[in-house]
């Protein structure tokens, strides 16, 4: 059962305190027992940010590596620029009101979240993981990527009725 989200050294290092407390809250989501997939003795997750993508590590409790993904950053790029842009259109359309309009681009952001999540699951294969796990798992890359702390309504779904 995994036990352990671990981010490199230098991202952590590097981060504002608001961006870390982010991260915490995403890492959190991951370790929820029965609530996150990994395959059966995968204790730790390391994540390493590099200027060319994110690598994931599985390691069990001895440390010893069970597998290991390469995401490049161009991979996962324009599903993060979609969300990132449903996410400001919908603070913008949270603004101006409009029930249907927020409820469109709710769905929307949904939508995209669901095909990053499929497309995390297919890569990480090795990991066992299942496609909620992959959601929170993209969620954390995504607040890895970007600065998620500037942007209103980045987390959860909207109530709209």
């Amino acid at each position: 059962m995994l036990a352990r989200v671990r981010i490199d050294d230098r991202t952590w290092e590097e981060a504002a305190e608001a961006r870390r407390l982010e991260w915490q809250a995403a890492i959190r989501e991951m370790l929820v027992p029965g609530e996150a997939v990994f395959r059966e003795d995968a204790e730790v997750l390391e994540i390493t940010l590099t200027q060319q993508a994110v690598v994931l590590e599985l390691r069990d409790a001895r440390g010893a590596a069970l597998a290991d993904v390469l995401l490049a950053h161009d991979l996962l790029a324009d599903l993060i620029r979609e969300y990132v842009d449903i996410v400001r259109e919908l603070a913008r359309a949270d603004a101006r009101g409009g029930v249907s309009r927020l409820e469109a681009l709710d769905m929307a952001k949904k939508v995209t979240h669901d095909k990053a999540g499929r497309l995390i699951e297919r890569r990480c294969r090795a990991f066992g993981i299942d496609h909620p796990t992959a959601r929170r798992l993209f969620s954390l890359i995504l607040a890895l990527r970007v600065d998620t702390t500037r942007l209103h309504g980045v987390h959860g779904h909207r109530r709209i009725r």
